[in-house]
């Protein structure tokens, strides 16, 4: 068995109330782009076509005025919740069918 002599895990409480606020407000600022990237997606594939002319990268950049760093993640974690979900639909008709 082994010990932890020390720890690397953050207290709010220890932190300075601005450098909170900043993770907060990046927390959500990144978790609403996921729920828009993820949104157009499942709009896109019920109705067969794409409503923007550019890419869902530019568009979540564009809209929440991120880096690339974070609408690279944004899309990338999107993406693996609709491929999620799709994987979880084929599981539930097999399912279903047996």
């Amino acid at each position: 068995m082994k010990k932890a002599y020390f720890s690397k895990r953050i207290y709010k409480n220890t932190l300075p109330k601005v450098y909170v606020d900043a993770i907060s407000h990046s927390l959500l600022l990144f978790n609403r782009a996921k729920h828009f990237s993820f949104q157009i997606q499942v709009v896109e594939k019920r109705s067969g076509k794409s409503k923007r002319d550019k890419s869902l990268h530019l568009t979540v950049k564009n809209r929440f005025e991120m880096n690339d760093y974070y609408t690279n993640s944004v899309v990338q974690e999107a993406n693996a919740l609709m491929k999620s979900q799709s994987e979880l639909k084929k599981m539930y008709i097999s399912t279903k069918e047996e």
